[in-house]
């Protein structure tokens, strides 16, 4: 039996920047906005895992991804396995993604994905699943902007997911696209107006954190493997916590601590 958790905060679980921003808060909309080639995915999918482990009800919703490889995803981050790179797994690494795998199905951490369809509202569908779900402290919703696909009014979505949070008095921590212009060095810190039109509902949430690759198109070395996670507003504290990135394995780690 899993034990229950010692608290009901949520956080990330990258110890720097839980340290310097606090909890991700019930009863409200946090967004993890970024540029593309970031990770976003992996670093919610960090934050669902890290919560599943301490015991959290964690539902993650995927508008852009399928199960199975959101699945694959969780199991490379545990094991540490590429399982992208299938013909170098050998036997003993075959049998840690078996076990890891089992422990995640087991768990109750729950994923459900939706493929956009023409003419409809994706969220609406994702609203039925999680009315079955009477227990719930964290719902991660990776692709806000197809999630809000066809949606019956500018804001439905977002409108939807704030009345979620509140009403159930859960964490909802939602994935976004920031576009930068054409000219815009990718060295340059990222901002909020640059969300994309899919997404600038969530411009309105009360908490909101930017991730900043800078090296994604290794135009900057000194910063290999580096993101910043920056906390924008609504924070216990606002400021910028940097981890590393691990792309192979689909996870956001600590940097050494020296």
């Amino acid at each position: 039996m899993i034990p229950s958790p010692p608290t009901d905060e949520i956080f990330t679980g990258l110890s720097d920047f839980d340290a310097l921003a606090g909890p991700i808060l019930r009863g409200r909309v946090t967004v993890a906005a970024a540029r593309s080639s970031t990770g976003t995915t992996a670093f919610v999918l960090g934050v669902a895992r890290h919560n599943d482990e301490v015991g959290h009800q964690v539902t993650i919703a995927s508008f852009e991804s399928g199960t199975d490889t959101l699945m694959g995803n969780l199991v490379a981050a545990t094991t540490s396995v590429n399982v992208d790179r299938p013909l170098s797994i050998n036997k003993g690494r075959r049998a840690r993604i078996e076990r890891a795998r089992a422990a995640m199905e087991q768990s109750r951490l729950s994923m459900w994905s939706s493929e956009l369809k023409a003419g409809k509202w994706p969220f609406k569908d994702l609203s039925k699943q999680l009315a079955a779900r009477p227990i719930l402290d964290l719902l991660v919703v990776d692709g806000y902007g197809l999630a809000s696909h066809g949606e019956p009014s500018e804001g439905a979505t977002f409108a939807a997911l704030q009345h979620l949070a509140r009403e159930r008095n859960i964490a909802v921590l939602v994935t976004a696209y920031l576009v930068p212009r054409d000219d815009t060095p990718e060295t340059d810190l990222p901002a909020l107006t640059e969300l994309s039109q899919l997404d600038g509902s969530v411009a309105e949430a009360e908490t909101v954190m930017l991730l900043h690759r800078p090296n994604r198109n290794e135009t900057a070395p000194q910063r290999r493997g580096e993101v910043d996670l920056i906390a924008l507003q609504g924070w216990d504290t606002t400021g910028t916590a940097t981890v590393r990135f691990e792309p192979e394995y689909h996870r956001f780690v600590d940097l050494p601590n020296t």
